[in-house]
């Protein structure tokens, strides 16, 4: 059996669910594993937002989704997903836009791309024997179909990860050192004014202690 990454976009949200309701179908039949399912849509400023989820035969909180496509949706959601994709390509994504997508971007930016401003997309992790169950489902729906080795996609959301990861470690370096920049300069202000302040503070403790 193939193990993919299934991507079905549809212009109705009703679709997306109904969409969720037949692969959940086929796996209790048998046709295929589904393994993790999430629906989500792009809102008018680009954003995704997980609306539906499904894991290991159950429903599940859209917050709970895990394995390989809650690490998808974690990187595709997060900046590196926005800078990806960008605001633009999201609004300018089409559904006849997807051969040109398929030939030069990286499966991140093809599945970023293949979910466009106003969209609602079925995102799941399935084992199948061939494609004539998703392709059927999505034929009928009227969906645009994305279709990708888990493997693959595996290897680009690890590789998204620790760009998050290097990404973030060189901002807390900059943001640091700025801090220590902005502390060296003012350093010595501060220590006239914890000198000036320590003096008064002795001169009020010493007008209270006894004369000799």
């Amino acid at each position: 059996m193939q193990d993919s990454i299934i991507l079905l976009t549809f212009s109705e949200p009703s679709k997306a669910y109904q969409a969720l309701g037949e692969l959940k179908e086929a796996h209790a039949q048998d046709k295929l594993q589904l393994k993790t399912a999430a629906v989500i849509d792009r809102d008018a400023a680009g954003a995704l937002k997980v609306r539906d989820g499904f894991s290991d035969g159950a429903p599940v909180d859209a917050t709970l989704v895990g394995g390989l496509l809650g690490g998808l949706l974690g990187v595709m959601a997060g900046p590196l997903g926005v800078l990806l994709v960008g605001a633009t390509g999201a609004a300018l994504g089409s559904l006849a836009s997807l051969d040109t997508v398929d030939e030069r971007l990286s499966l991140l930016e093809q599945m970023g791309h293949s979910v466009p401003v106003g969209s609602t997309a079925l995102f799941a992790s399935v084992e199948e024997d061939g494609t004539d169950v998703v392709d059927g489902i999505a034929r009928t729906l009227g969906a645009l179909v994305l279709r990708r080795p888990a493997e693959a996609v595996m290897r680009e959301v690890e590789v998204a990860q620790e760009a998050e990861e290097v990404a973030a470690q060189e901002a807390r370096t900059v943001l640091r050192k700025r801090h220590e920049e902005e502390w060296l300069a003012k350093f010595d202000s501060w220590k006239e004014e914890v000198g000036e302040q320590l003096t008064e503070l002795r001169a009020r403790i010493e007008s209270h202690l006894p004369k000799k």
